[in-house]
């Protein structure tokens, strides 16, 4: 049925604008009769367009012959149309450069969700120049469907501060880089135990997100205020609006406050659990062509335990219950440094899909490790080692992103630490495995 009416609609305004085109003819034939020898004339190039729902249009006028000198062209806006909400104008006058003889202007769509409405540009008289065939043009503006937005990523950990991202889809395809900017509303959830205002802030007081023209995901920022036992929950709710339909999936976003991080969130006991990072690390370096050097990533082993205490008024690590590879780069006794927390881009597989959203990192400075990860090679060095804390505090992950490898991925090192290599965008040229190479392992806490 909707695809009969549909199609009902497009035959009318078939009909409607071959009508129009009729009467602009026969108009301007009768025109030309009455304005013969009266000068040269400016005109729409055609007296009607179509603006479509996502794309720009130009509009083009023309003279009949090639303009003496800069010409400027006025014209009037009418019609059901609004400015600035359906569609928005490069310009509200055409300038014709010297020696041409057309000039034009672009109309983009904006929010252009109400069906039936038009634009009607009218040339303004011009000094020497009598109006040509195509004084009047119209325009329909073609309708968006509605968006459909979701969160990118539903579960968030406040530290400092951090970035909560949504994505809009149209018509089941996701809908990036805008040509303008879009803000996507959002609620507190009842279900929050956090006191927006007192536990945090949202960076510019507005409960929407901004998704930035060119962007390719819409952004809020969250800024830590207090800590407060029972009081850490933060639940953000999409809103559906005329203009905002809500995923059936992933239309919450569950924020826990932890507030900055210390070492005092390290101590204690750790239990091996994973190598997060080993399927992307061998992936990427595999299909940069170092086959060999993937074959001996350093690994843990089920036992391994990695202690972290205060003793002596020192933060220290504790490697006598290593028996992986980690106990060729660690130190026992080594000095931890807490220096910030940044947020930064991620490297892992179950996070690529959230490119571009960055997540906090601990930075930390150890006194002493083995920059060579090896148990024959020994390049002793402070270096520095990074942390994150998921999972309410019950998981550490280890990122070791500053290391010179001999008995793996060598020959990649030798690629990136290359001069002449940038990489992409998140590059450090002094810690050159960091990213991409980073290694990451995770542990669970184990409880006294």
């Amino acid at each position: 049925m909707k695809n009969n009416c549909e199609f009902i609609k497009q035959k009318v305004m078939r009909k409607i604008l071959f009508i129009l085109i009729v009467i602009s003819c026969w108009v301007g034939m009768a025109g030309c009769s009455d304005d013969d020898n009266k000068g040269p004339d400016v005109s729409f190039r055609r007296p009607y367009y179509i603006l479509p729902a996502s794309e720009s249009l130009n509009v083009e006028i023309r003279l009949s012959e090639p303009a003496p000198a800069d010409i400027t062209v006025p014209f009037t806006v009418a019609g059901t149309g609004e400015e600035g909400i359906d569609y928005s104008l490069s310009a509200h006058e055409f300038v014709v450069q010297a020696g041409l003889d057309s000039a034009i202007i672009t109309i983009t769509p904006v929010t252009n969700m109400t069906e039936g409405r038009e634009i009607h540009l009218t040339l303004q008289e011009v000094t020497g120049y009598v109006p040509g065939i195509y004084r009047q043009t119209m325009i329909p503006i073609e309708t968006k469907s509605p968006f459909t937005s979701s969160f990118l990523s539903t579960e968030y950990n406040l530290y400092t501060e951090m970035e909560v991202a949504a994505l809009l889809h149209i018509g089941g395809r996701e809908y990036t880089s805008p040509s303008y900017d879009i803000s996507i509303p959002f609620e507190i959830d009842p279900a929050s135990t956090a006191v927006l205002g007192t536990h945090y802030e949202i960076e510019g007081g507005e409960k929407q997100f901004i998704y930035q023209k060119d962007d390719y995901m819409a952004r809020v920022k969250l800024k830590f205020l207090k800590k407060e036992e029972g009081k850490n929950k933060v639940v953000l709710r999409l809103v559906e609006t005329d203009n905002f339909m809500i995923s059936l999936s992933n239309n919450r976003a569950y924020i826990t406050i932890n507030g900055p991080v210390n070492f005092d969130d390290l101590v204690g006991s750790w239990k091996f659990k994973e190598f997060s990072s080993k399927d992307y690390v061998t992936s990427t370096a595999s299909m940069a062509g170092d086959t060999e050097g993937v074959k001996n990533l350093p690994e843990c082993v089920a036992t391994d335990i990695l202690v972290f205490e205060n003793t002596g008024g020192k933060n220290v690590i504790r490697t006598n219950k290593l028996t992986g590879d980690l106990v060729n780069y660690f130190c026992d006794g080594a000095e931890v440094t807490v220096r910030d927390i940044v947020n930064e881009q991620i490297y892992l597989p179950s996070e690529m899909n959230e490119w571009g959203l960055h997540r906090s990192v601990l930075r930390t400075d150890f006194s002493k490790v083995n920059l060579n990860f090896s148990p024959d090679y020994q390049n002793y060095a402070p270096a520095e080692v990074d942390f994150r804390i998921l999972e309410d505090g019950d998981i550490l992950e280890v990122r070791i992103v500053q290391y010179i490898p001999l008995d793996f991925l060598q020959e990649t090192y030798d690629y990136v630490s290359d001069p002449f290599y940038t990489g992409d965008r998140n590059f450090d040229k002094n810690i050159p495995m960091k990213g991409n190479y980073t290694l990451s392992y995770r542990f669970s806490r184990i409880e006294d």
